[in-house]
């Protein structure tokens, strides 16, 4: 029964383990933190793997070895307290941390060039390998006190780290660890021997912990990871390796082997998950890329032919962002919509009825070579569309391509908008324009830091933050205070602070310090539309009457704005 209960520990954590090293690693490059969770883990992973085959053969020096990788996995563990503390302590303790990774590469050393510095391996299946009362064991003691004895006092010496929301995951990680290492130097020398069982399960309980907490400090922190996606593809990967597992036991395959396969069958999902989510990082780099170039045509010149050149800009980059084999933007004049942009569709200067392109919001079609069409609109008149052809490696685009053709069309709409203002509005546009290079300034900066689009499930916490934007109460216990770190000494108070933050920040939408009559220009939308809904309560219905839009209109913008002000949030509380 011994046997059993300790192969399946050994197996689960190695399989764990090893998916928590890759999905870190995935979700978290290049963050500090994350990346020596990520040696950790690795470390362990082979930690456990040794010990797993330790059960079935039992050679000598691979005890030696699982040491090493102990040894490795505390010295991450204790340089992951680290990045906790700020730069000016982590220098203060420069010393001592240089004489923790010093002792723990003497140590290393020591095990690796002393021939049975373990006793007993021969034999030793279920049971803690046990040292001779020596050198190599008084150094394996000493560094393993000295680095726990330091990782705790990282985090309750310094303004108490381990009892921050943050930080309280690691501490009770470490207590773990603590435990496991402290029955460990105990079993060491103790005769007759300990059970292995319960330091491997104490050692496991303490590197789940820290891999949770990595995780959790990535989506508070970074924002690259989410706790709903971390649970999930952790069972999913569990459930795998069990299915294959159980299998190939059933079908014959030694218990000496099944290690060996459960080890290739993470890896071999691991990696599949690197490749795409290294994909999925180029995509949202050509997205961001797409967007500061579309930002910097909203704010050129609005000649006639300037006009007609950034909208071909702009269309070329849509087709190439969404890897679409067509499209076209056409304009209205009149009661027709003229093609004034065109990538592998119909000629430009050609002419549609206004009646063929009469949508409320973005709708699939079947004519003109065109799959989708986004309309957008001035007021309640629609001054445009942008049409999409089939994508060129895909059956049908999904529903983030399509809020990205939709916001390209609504940013059109401003720039088609300006160019439409009057002659003697021309100090006007320039005031208008000047405020907004002030956002777009912002806007850029904030691109350049972000590495990922904010997600769905952060842009839904934040529009339900917006309905409860009055109710400090709901604000304080909301997940949307917890997400972007707002504090406070009660559930209260954190909910006006999160009330202010979410003014604040509409506010910094506002195109300029006077707003001007009604009806009010294009680049007004998204700030009118959060502001009036969420800060002033004015109801939907007179919003669209102060912007003279339809309600189609008015839900795309209100979409629009509130994933560009998630994308501020993200910026501003990372």
């Amino acid at each position: 029964m011994l046997f059993q209960a300790t192969l399946l520990v050994d197996l689960t954590a190695m399989a764990i383990c090893l998916w928590m090293a890759f999905y870190l690693f995935a979700r978290g490059f290049p963050n500090k933190l994350t990346m020596r969770g990520v040696i950790l883990l690795l470390a362990l992973s082979a930690f456990f793997y040794g010990a797993y085959n330790n059960l079935f053969e039992q050679v000598t020096g691979t005890a030696a070895l699982r040491a090493s990788c102990l040894i490795t996995g505390i010295s991450a563990w204790y340089s992951i307290t680290l990045q906790l503390l700020s730069e000016k302590i982590r220098k203060s303790l420069q010393w001592w941390t240089s004489a923790v990774y010093i002792l723990a590469a003497v140590t290393i050393a020591l095990l690796l060039s002393t021939r049975n510095a373990f006793v007993g391996e021969q034999g030793n299946v279920l049971y803690v390998a046990r040292m001779g009362v020596g050198l190599p064991y008084i150094l394996y003691g000493i560094f393993e006190i000295v680095a726990l004895g330091g990782i705790l006092y990282n985090l309750l010496a310094f303004n108490r780290v381990g009892f921050t929301t943050e930080g309280k995951f690691f501490l009770a990680a470490s207590l773990f660890a603590v435990a496991g290492v402290a029955y460990g130097i105990v079993a060491l020398a103790l005769s007759p021997p300990m059970p292995r069982i319960i330091q491997d399960s104490l050692i496991f309980s303490g590197v789940f912990m820290i891999g949770y907490s990595a995780a959790r400090y990535q989506t508070l922190v970074e924002r690259r990871t989410t706790l709903q996606d971390f649970p999930v593809t952790t069972l999913t990967i569990l459930f795998v390796t069990t299915v294959v597992g159980y299998s190939a036991y059933r079908l014959g395959l030694p218990l000496q082997w099944l290690g060996a396969l459960i080890a290739f069958v993470v890896l071999t999902l691991s990696l599949y998950d690197l490749v795409r989510e290294f994909l999925e990082r180029l995509r949202i780099r050509k997205e961001s890329t797409f967007r500061k170039q579309l930002r910097r045509l909203e704010n050129e010149s609005s000649a006639e032919d300037a006009l007609k050149i950034r909208l071909q800009a702009g269309l070329d980059l849509l087709c190439q962002t969404l890897n679409t084999s067509g499209g076209l933007i056409a304009v209205r004049r009149e009661d027709e919509f003229v093609v004034t942009a065109t990538k592998n569709s119909v000629p430009l200067e050609s002419r549609f009825s206004s009646d063929l392109f009469s949508y409320d919001d973005i709708t699939e079609v079947t004519d003109n070579d065109l799959v989708w069409v986004a309309p957008t609109f001035d007021g309640q008149t629609q001054i445009a569309i942008v049409g999409i052809a089939k994508p060129k490696k895909k059956l049908d685009y999904s529903r983030g391509e399509l809020d990205l053709l939709s916001e390209f069309a609504d940013q059109i709409g401003t720039v088609i908008s300006l160019h439409n203002l009057r002659p003697q509005q021309t100090q006007q546009i320039r005031q208008l324009v000047e405020n907004v290079n002030e956002i777009n300034l912002i806007e850029k900066e904030m691109m350049s830091a972000i590495t990922k689009n904010p997600d769905e499930e952060f842009i839904k916490i934040l529009e339900e933050g917006l309905r409860h934007l009055p109710d400090t109460i709901t604000l304080g216990q909301s997940a949307l205070a917890e997400q972007i770190k707002v504090e406070g000494e009660s559930h209260i108070e954190r909910g006006k602070n999160l009330q202010q933050t979410l003014i604040k920040s509409i506010d910094l939408l506002r195109p300029a310090e006077k707003r001007p009559e009604e009806p009010l220009p294009r680049v007004w939308y998204n700030y009118v539309v959060l502001n009036d809904a969420y800060v002033e309560g004015v109801p939907n219905r007179e919003i669209m009457a102060r912007l003279y839009i339809s309600e189609g209109t008015f839900n795309r913008t209100r979409r629009n704005a509130i994933r560009g002000l998630a994308r501020l949030l993200m910026e501003k509380h990372k």
